[in-house]
């Protein structure tokens, strides 16, 4: 005697919504990947040219490329080399910080 525990249809169904999950991930994460490549793009050739070939040796298209494959973590390092005070052309009084010593 032959025993099923799910009907065949039920079953499909649980073999697709892993498929769609995983679909819907990649298709979020691909985009959030070309939404931070743009705006370090755009930022970079907003950036003064020198300063960021001074600081990189690279250049706003390399920084795209390397953000469509990094992703989060390259957009990070790019904001950590460009816009915190890692970036020796940004002068320290321009950190905003308005507390005065007492």
């Amino acid at each position: 005697m032959e025993f099923k525990m799910i009907d065949s249809n039920l079953a499909g169904l649980f073999s697709v919504i892993p498929i769609s999950l995983g679909v819907g991930v990649t298709i979020l994460t691909v985009l959030v990947h070309v939404v931070f490549a743009v705006a370090i793009y755009r930022d970079a050739n907003r950036l003064d040219r020198s300063q960021a070939l001074v600081i990189t040796g690279v250049g706003p298209v390399i920084w795209c490329l390397a953000t469509l494959l990094g992703g989060v973590v390259t957009a990070g390092i790019y904001w950590a080399m460009h816009h915190s005070r890692l970036n020796p052309a940004i002068p320290t009084s321009s950190t905003g910080n308005d507390e005065t010593g007492v």
